[in-house]
């Protein structure tokens, strides 16, 4: 029986004829808003212009509608007249016909989409929207039987449409467990799931990362469920949207994975360059600590030293002479130990310059050979040095001082046997080689020995006095030449280190300066600047020994003083860098320039090794000696600057 609502204006003829159709019964409502509760509206337009008959609909949205209307009478197309679902005359309210149609009219409002309406038009629209999706789109009716699908849903499960819709689950082949659940492993099912939402009217989410149905490896799946309701608010149906997130999932794994291999990294990168500021800190320090420490440290030993060779001059007993000779060994090895620290500090400073020259290493190699060969005789070795005329390009200093501990180093660690220097060109190189019969390094230590304070032998750090410095300021010179070192070395039987320089142009060659004239110092006036009272005595009594004048002051007020007092004009000045009460060589000699009216040719010794020292030195045009001076070099030097003095005169 369907529930018919009458509108109160309708003509009573409209009743009875409905009340004459047998198994149809109608409930009169007295307004159009109770006609929402009931399955069809029935409304009489014979009468009454249909736009102004429709209004009564305006509140019953929901409840199908069939005007009564006469056989001749006129429809136009007025959106009024177009929501009325179906027109029928009075006299076919006793048909079957119209019994028929109210009963599709009926059912197509409470469940428009059910298993027998696939063929229709409307369905046919509706799945061809839905193929063009890669989802699996399907819609169920309330039994679990499939009402539309989606064509990936349909490959899937290797059916055709035809033969899915108006069947369920179970009977497409789906596992009953996918389905129905299982109990020992918790799983609901699919069935549990639709009804759920059947049930509560409300939509669901949800995300499967072990999805296996229809597929033979995991899949990730994605699962939407939104329950289908007709026009009066019904549930009647229930779509369900799977999407394959598989590659998203994997996608955002890789990426999560990437990012906290990132974290780790940054973290990693962060740690790391904490650790180079703390590394950077205590080089810093240390260097800092060197360059305050070295003057007060070398003070004691250049007195040492200027000491010393004044009194090996004095001393003639060959027995007391000895004695002095060997406190000078022990002075030299604890300077030489003082320079390595001063070369690693000053080459980790980077304040080391680099002056590269075009020259013939063929002095150099004398000077090496006649200084070594003494040293090999010393240890009961054979030392022998290759000459070459080869042209190189370098900085002689730096590139002396690496032939120089490579050979020291041949020297110290071989027993017996011989060390050899040797030279050999090769594509634009020259190629010097120092070998020697030692006990060889084992090629696990390569890298190591070229490390500071590394030594092969702990046993040798007290043998020599060394503190594994040597090849360490070796690999750092040669960086800063860019010059290559190579090892090859073989256990028990010695070591070859070898260094490449380039060879240069001979019309390049800087020249060997003339032999110095200056036999003697004698009768040359020399002030002498220095805040330390011993260290002004003992570079007096070595000055004294070679008969120069000299005067000692410890300020350059002082100094101008006595020089006044004496009516004497200086020939050159030694001038501490540090001198009382903050004031520096560098000012001192300025004040005693601008008082004399006159450019005096100066020594600034010091024992710092900052690089701003050596740029306010170099402005003053003076030469830089550094603490603790070997007196021989001392008298060398104040050679060199007179002599170039006199040359520069007109």
């Amino acid at each position: 029986m369907f529930r018919i609502a009458v509108l109160d204006d309708c003509d009573k003829q409209i009743v009875n004829a409905l009340r004459s159709a047998g198994k149809v019964c109608h409930i009169p409502a007295l307004n159009s808003l109770d006609a929402g509760h009931h399955d069809v509206c029935i409304l009489d337009y014979r009468k009454q212009n249909p736009g102004q008959a429709a209004s009564p609909l305006q509140s019953a949205e929901r409840t199908p509608s069939i005007a009564v209307v006469d056989s001749s009478q006129c429809i136009d197309d007025s959106p009024e007249v177009a929501e009325v679902d179906e027109f029928v005359a009075l006299d076919d309210l006793h048909s079957t016909a119209f019994r028929w149609r109210l009963q599709r009219l009926i059912q197509r409002f409470k469940v428009p989409l059910r298993t027998d309406s696939y063929a229709q038009p409307e369905a046919q629209l509706l799945g061809k929207v839905v193929d063009q999706l890669r989802d699996w789109v399907i819609i169920k009716d309330l039994e679990h039987r499939f009402l539309a699908v989606s064509d990936d849903f349909a490959q899937t499960v290797c059916l055709p449409k035809s033969d899915i819709i108006g069947r369920n689950d179970l009977e497409i082949g789906t596992d009953a467990q996918a389905v129905l659940g299982n109990p020992e492993t918790g799983s609901t099912g699919f069935w549990a799931q639709d009804d759920a939402v059947i049930a509560s009217g409300k939509s669901s989410y949800e995300e499967n990362r072990d999805w296996r149905a229809f597929a033979v490896e995991r899949r990730y799946k994605r699962t939407v469920r939104v329950p289908l309701r007709n026009f009066q608010g019904e549930i009647h149906a229930l779509l369900v949207v799977v999407s394959d997130i598989t590659d998203r999932v994997l996608a955002e794994r890789n990426l999560k994975s990437r990012n906290l291999m990132l974290r780790r990294v940054t973290e990693a990168k962060l740690n790391a360059e904490q650790h180079r500021k703390i590394a950077e800190q205590a080089i810093a320090a240390k260097n800092k600590f060197l360059a305050a420490a070295s003057h007060d440290l070398r003070q004691p030993l250049h007195a040492l030293g200027l000491f010393l060779a004044v009194l090996e001059r004095r001393i003639i007993k060959e027995d007391e002479l000895a004695i002095v000779r060997k406190i000078r060994h022990s002075s030299d090895s604890l300077n030489s130990l003082f320079n390595s620290l001063l070369d690693i500090s000053r080459l980790d400073a980077g304040i080391v310059e680099v002056s590269f020259q075009t020259f013939c290493i063929r002095d150099m190699l004398i000077s090496i050979r006649d200084e070594f060969m003494q040293l090999g005789e010393a240890r009961s070795l054979e030392v022998s040095v290759e000459l070459s005329d080869a042209v190189v390009h370098t900085d002689p200093v730096l590139f002396g001082r690496i032939l120089r501990n490579l050979l020291q180093n041949a020297i110290t660690h071989t027993h017996e046997g011989t060390v050899t220097v040797r030279c050999r060109e090769q594509m634009g190189q020259l190629i010097i080689d120092v070998s020697d019969t030692g006990p060889g390094i084992p090629e696990s230590q390569y890298d190591a020995i070229f490390s500071e304070y590394y030594q092969l032998d702990a046993s040798l750090r007290q043998s020599t006095g060394g503190m594994g410095l040597g090849l360490a300021i070796v690999r750092k010179m040669a960086q800063l030449l860019q010059t290559g070192i190579r090892l090859q070395s073989v256990v028990g039987q010695g070591s070859t280190f070898s260094v490449n320089v380039p060879l240069g142009n001979l019309d390049d060659a800087t020249h060997a300066s003339p032999p110095l004239r200056y036999q003697s110092l004698s009768g040359n006036r020399i002030l002498l600047i220095d805040d330390e009272p011993h260290i002004r005595d003992a570079l007096t009594l070595i000055l004294d020994a070679y008969q120069c004048h000299t005067v000692a002051a410890e300020s350059p007020e002082q100094a101008i003083a006595l020089l006044s007092k004496k009516s004497v004009e200086p020939d050159i000045m030694i001038v501490d860098y540090r001198l009382k009460y903050e004031q520096t060589g560098v000012a001192a000699i300025q004040m005693l320039r601008s008082h004399f009216g006159r450019c005096i040719p100066a020594i600034i010794v010091t024992g710092d090794t900052s690089k701003s020292i050596l740029q306010s030195v170099r402005k003053t045009g003076c030469r830089l000696l550094h603490k603790p001076l070997d007196a021989k070099a001392l008298i060398q030097e104040i050679a060199e600057v007179l002599e170039a003095e006199e040359l520069a005169l007109p």
